[in-house]
């Protein structure tokens, strides 16, 4: 019997590529240290095909994306994650104005301490972010028609993007046409293919830097990971910096340190506004004192009527807690409780 080899059963002695468990794709290696952003996938969205022709049915309505991210090239930090990409276009207007429902997230799997014990969570491995581009062209609904963007960001030189596929989730746009030619839009084609077909530019991608990147998507809508990537993404020191025991949240912010200015004079803390990061039902916020902070209950527990970012204190007064108390928030509906 003759041995199976790249000339008479497929290329690179892998003539059944569809059942590799272990399919990965890997972006090139980051250059340098200042172009650290790669696009790793960009795909139009489209609510209604109904007219389209040609190319213009290259599209989707819904795209759904898991996978595990992890860097098996360089020596760099290797934590273990999990990227969760779920996007798709809307009739709906939405909040910001366009008409593009997302929702991007990385949940560790594992986490590297060996590179950066200090630090490991303010210099993730990873960071993601997403970009829907208005094309200025209306389907036949009048749904104006996106352009989507993943990137991903290394850590630095030489660092890479591997991401494993687990599920893909796509969705043509309405109207009963496709475009059969391309792969990732065409539901009769397998899911390996489609996700190659549709992750296959990362491999080739050059690297750019973040300057270069918000420049081309100035104007676009944008989300993140959430994933901090310095220090004080979890730590703000208010001094009462408005001037009127208002503090608004920094994007990220987990611990809130509050103090006087230099001429030590008491100050109301009456509201906390959330960002829409800490704005979530049971987040928990951590506040540090360092005295002659007057915390103003200025909200009550299961009162319809509460102020928004208004502060419901266990003893329902107002109190000035000693230097290097440590006081827990919790985020409940539009205000916050003590625990």
């Amino acid at each position: 019997m003759e041995y199976l080899t790249s000339s008479n059963h497929g290329e690179h002695f892998d003539p059944h590529p569809q059942y590799d468990l272990f399919n990965t794709i890997t972006t090139q290696n980051a250059p340098d240290s200042d172009k650290l952003w790669v696009k790793l996938m960009e795909k139009t969205l489209r609510y209604d095909v109904t007219g389209a022709k040609g190319t213009e049915r290259n599209c989707l309505r819904r795209i759904g994306l898991d996978g595990y991210v992890f860097d098996n090239v360089s020596e760099a930090q290797s934590d273990y994650a999990l990227l969760h990409l779920y996007v798709y276009a809307t009739k709906h207007q939405q909040g910001d104005g366009s008409y593009v429902v997302a929702n991007l997230g990385l949940n560790p799997v594992y986490s590297d301490y060996t590179k950066y014990y200090k630090n490991n969570l303010f210099n993730p491995s990873y960071i993601f972010q997403l970009f829907a581009h208005d094309t200025g062209v209306k389907d036949a609904e009048g749904v104006p028609i996106y352009t989507v963007s993943l990137y991903g960001k290394v850590q630095g030189f030489y660092s890479t993007i591997s991401i494993q596929p687990t599920s893909l989730h796509l969705a043509n746009a309405g109207g009963g046409s496709f475009d059969p030619v391309n792969v990732d839009t065409n539901p009769n084609a397998n899911g390996r293919d489609r996700i190659n077909a549709l992750l296959g530019g990362m491999a080739t991608a050059d690297f750019i830097t973040e300057d270069e990147m918000v420049t081309k998507h100035k104007g676009d809508v944008a989300i993140d990971t959430n994933h901090p990537s310095q220090a004080q993404a979890y730590e703000q020191v208010d001094r009462n910096n408005n001037g009127n025991g208002i503090i608004n949240l920094l994007p990220y912010t987990t611990m809130l340190t509050v103090a006087p200015k230099a001429d030590f004079n008491n100050w109301p803390m009456k509201v906390i506004n959330p960002s829409s990061w800490q704005d979530q039902q049971g987040f928990e916020l951590t506040i540090l004192t360092f005295g002659n902070v007057n915390f103003v209950n200025s909200a009550l527990f299961a009162q319809n009527n509460n102020i928004d970012g208004g502060i419901a204190l266990k003893n329902k007064v107002d109190k000035i807690y000693d230097p290097g108390t440590v006081i827990k928030l919790i985020r409940y509906n539009n205000y916050w409780i003590q625990e």
